[in-house]
């Protein structure tokens, strides 16, 4: 039997028992490459005695396979397949220090989404969430594997992930209807080119499912067996907990979960977790990237790109305010504002999710309940993403990170990017920054192609392309004349090295 490269196998066992979920793995499953590569699964209980382990193949070739352990007898313990050319690109990892890539090398830049309670409402909110999102241009989702309580909150699921022993969820007992249905929701996110930013605990339960009061063992018996399900899905990243400082566990728990997911994950998914009002130390090992909660650091230049430096790891801003009309303070912005925000954390050479919190007719919020999008900035932002996609670079870096009044980004001497913001001058004389660390310089008579991006309008123009005839310690010049630029517009000029436009 032949497979693609980068999408799940799954074997499908039938026990002479059932096992449910518990500290050790029902099944353990090992394959085995030509050239002589191993990798463990553990697999999973999927009710009665159904038992199923999934297989994530990053090389082409000749797979064999073995069970290694099981807990029942198995009505079949080996195996082989071969895997044959890639569909999609792999999972995603850490690139070049502060971005992001799939397994082939393909530059993956986040343009993200927040729908936390989505796989707890009913249809039509599901299909349209990733419809809307898929239409919109948008690349990542964030939401909860538990249902959210608490306010705007105005459906109350009926499927629960655990049964209940003694009226306290049993996490050796998990639903397979649950999770049966998780898994066709991630599977949908991937078809629609969306990866599945999964928040793997929940802080907001409120007391009122009980889902909160999990003991360590819990959480790790559960996170065994949430990652046996969903880790083969190469779009699949992990999320400890969306403002996890509102559980108030100790932070060496979480420091403890957090590795465990880092071991038991055979592929390596990215991996973070996310602030309230203290953020979590994400210099630890496990911690892939950087995802915080901070709106005050894309009001303006200058400030997201501190925790680069702090952190020295992919920096995603996961929640900086919404478009909407929500009374809360963080539900008001207008999509001009939104917008306004991604563009300068895009040129901080960080990233940024979007959300929408829009009063729904239930009563609820987008970014609770999902369903159809209804701001002006899922456009724009879709639109970026396709400025990003179509950079000829690893990803966008700030150059001259202390004293560049412009806030240059880029990556030397290939391409640059730089936003006038929101209102730009009537004219702009064409000057790229150059980094005291930049290896490679701009030099005299390089020529380079140069665009202005309108952000909101949503048009691209080239302006021309121009040679490069003064070049000094701190900025390369091009004429001394300035372009005209569309005033009073949200503008952004792209400087591509001619040989690369």
């Amino acid at each position: 039997m032949t497979h693609a490269l980068y999408q799940p196998i799954e074997l499908a066992f039938r026990g002479e028992a059932a096992v449910p979920a518990g500290s050790v793995a029902p099944v353990t499953v090992t394959f085995r490459h030509d050239s002589g590569e191993e990798v463990s699964v553990d697999g999973f209980w999927d009710g009665g005695t159904a038992y199923r382990a999934r297989f994530l193949p990053e090389a082409e070739g000749a797979w064999t396979w073995e069970v290694a352990r099981s807990l029942t007898p198995l009505d079949q313990t080996s195996g082989s397949f071969d895997v044959a050319a890639a569909e999609g690109h792999g999972p995603v990892r850490v690139a070049e220090t502060f971005h992001f890539a799939h397994a082939d090398g393909t530059p993956f830049r986040p343009v993200g989404a927040t729908v936390y309670n989505w796989i707890h409402q009913d249809e039509p909110l599901v299909s349209d969430t990733v419809a809307s999102l898929r239409d919109a241009g948008f690349n990542k989702l964030r939401f909860m594997v538990f249902p959210q309580a608490g306010g705007s909150v105005e459906h109350t699921p009926t499927l629960m992930p655990f049964e209940k022993t003694d009226d306290r969820w049993d996490v050796t007992r998990p639903v397979p209807e649950f999770f049966q249905r998780l898994d066709g929701l991630v599977r949908d996110l991937g078809e629609a080119g969306i990866e599945a930013d999964v928040l793997i605990l929940n802080a907001y339960d409120r007391g009122v499912f009980g889902l909160d009061e999990l003991t360590e063992e819990e959480d790790a018996i559960y996170v065994r067996y949430l990652v046996s399900r969903l880790a083969a899905f190469p779009h699949v990243w992990w999320s400890l907990c969306n403002e996890y400082d509102q559980l108030l566990r100790p932070e060496d728990r979480w420091d403890r979960l957090g590795e465990f997911v880092a071991r038991i994950d055979p592929y390596d998914h990215p991996r973070s977790i996310h602030n309230w009002m203290h953020i979590f130390d994400n210099n630890r090992p496990w911690v892939t990237h950087a995802s915080i909660q901070n709106g005050s650091v894309t009001e303006a230049p200058g400030r997201a790109r501190t925790y680069r430096d702090a952190y020295y790891k992919p920096i995603v801003l996961d929640e900086i305010k919404y478009e909407g009309d929500a009374e809360a303070r963080w539900g008001r912005l207008s999509a001009k504002e939104l917008v306004d925000r991604f563009w300068i954390t895009t040129i901080e050479g960080c990233y940024a999710s979007h959300g929408e919190s829009f009063v729904t007719d239930s009563g609820s919020l987008h970014i609770v309940e999902g369903g159809r999008l209804r701001g002006d900035s899922p456009a724009r932002l879709g639109f970026l993403r396709g400025v990003l996609d179509d950079l000829v670079v690893p990803g966008l870096n700030p150059i001259d990170k202390w004293d560049d009044p412009e806030y240059g980004a880029g990556w030397a001497p290939k391409q640059y990017l730089i936003y006038l913001g929101s209102s730009a001058p009537a004219a702009w004389r064409i000057r790229i920054p150059i980094g005291y660390a930049d290896e490679t310089k701009p030099q005299e008579g390089d020529r380079y192609a140069v665009d202005l991006i309108d952000t909101w309008n949503m048009t691209i123009t080239r302006a021309g392309t121009f040679a490069l005839d003064e070049v000094h310690r701190d900025f390369a010049f091009a004429g001394s004349d300035p372009i005209a630029i569309p005033e009073g517009e949200a503008i952004a000029v792209r400087l591509t090295r001619a040989d690369l436009a």
